[in-house]
């Protein structure tokens, strides 16, 4: 059994991989395996994400997938078929593009859609990766060699002003105190999140929080 999750890039997997070490080897004591499938960058993962996500549907029918894309940017799409301006809209072209290829591409009759897509929960990095690392806050003080009380960004993070998202504060966060050293994001994401604590994580992320939960009822593993 296996829970498939589709993030757009390297950064996501090597992130997330950290911050679920601990989550990932109680599932794999209940039988459950989790993987983390990179689809290059946003334009890609709309464009392979449909297809790629029902056949590990249709492949067994205990396995479970996650659409997991960053939210932050949309602009690029605001005039093409993948058009959203926030999580529900961004949730309802996932749905769509797993609905389609399982009813069009695969021939799946309408009366069985409904029970593939139970197996399937569309959510999203709100607005992007560093929304997590805002919610690790002395993780982050440690990266940074700073004591200082960080400031400067909305709660709960996932809030934030779209002109000025996560990644753009952690990178404002690293010029500060770590002048001389660019914030990089298949590095320091992993060092901060992998001693972090999950729950801590998620309280401060509701949209992150509510697929952790999802996961856990369906795989009765419990993120934390």
């Amino acid at each position: 059994m296996k829970v498939w999750v589709y993030v757009e890039g390297k950064s996501d997997v090597n992130a997330l991989s950290a911050l679920w070490s601990n989550w990932k080897q109680k599932l794999r004591e209940k039988g459950w395996g989790i993987h983390i499938i990179p689809l290059d960058n946003k334009s890609k993962y709309f464009e392979n994400f449909g297809h790629r996500a029902t056949e590990k549907l249709l492949n067994d029918s205990s396995d479970l997938v996650v659409g997991l894309p960053d939210l932050y940017p949309n602009q690029n799409y605001a005039n093409t078929e993948y058009r959203h301006n926030n999580l529900k809209e961004l949730q309802n072209v996932q749905n769509r593009l797993v609905n389609k290829s399982l009813s069009s591409e695969k021939k799946i009759r309408e009366a069985d859609v409904g029970s593939h897509m139970a197996r399937f929960y569309a959510s999203a990095l709100k607005h992007d990766l560093e929304v997590l690392l805002l919610a690790a806050t002395s993780q982050l003080q440690s990266r940074l060699k700073t004591q200082d009380k960080l400031r400067g960004w909305r709660l709960p993070p996932e809030d934030q002003n779209q002109n000025k998202p996560p990644k753009r504060i952690v990178e404002e966060l690293f010029s500060k105190y770590r002048k001389g050293k660019s914030y990089n994001d298949v590095e320091d994401g992993p060092a901060i999140l992998r001693n972090a604590d999950l729950r801590e994580v998620a309280e401060q992320c509701p949209a992150f929080r509510v697929m952790i939960n999802w996961i856990g009822e369906k795989t009765k593993v419990p993120g934390y």
